[in-house]
């Protein structure tokens, strides 16, 4: 029998549907990384960049999760057209069923990022003030 190289984490979100987190392939872990990269480029006062960083990590976690609803028949369709990565009503539904917590759990099981990383929030702040 095969060895798993990670682990899984099994979460609830909001609405009680229940998803398990694991490292991205990496076809699914590009767009990811070029939806974070967005965090580069917040512009306007803290307020307008703190709405723009929850924005992007809607995206992040909704590319995380795509597979998983897809599987659970609960959307059809996630990925979004032109410049959002999700659809209209995945976005929504996401809005509504993730916390900060969450979110931050998410980003780190599947995308490697540890938001609460006081490496990682010295560079955004950095990148934000460059």
């Amino acid at each position: 029998m095969a060895t798993a190289v990670y682990e899984e984490v099994d979460i609830s979100l909001q609405d009680n549907t229940e998803v398990t987190l694991k490292p991205l392939p990496i076809g699914q872990l590009r767009r990811f990384m070029k939806a974070w990269k967005e965090m580069a480029h917040l512009e306007g006062t803290d307020d307008e960049k703190e709405e723009q960083s929850y924005t992007i990590f809607v995206s992040c976690a909704g590319i995380a999760l795509e597979n998983q609803f897809k599987a659970l028949e609960k959307f059809t369709e996630t990925r979004g057209k032109l410049k959002d990565p999700l659809t209209k009503d995945y976005r929504e539904y996401l809005e509504e069923v993730l916390d900060i917590d969450t979110i931050y759990k998410i980003m780190e099981v599947c995308g490697g990022l540890k938001l609460n990383d006081p490496n990682l929030l010295a560079a955004l702040e950095q990148a934000n003030q460059d």
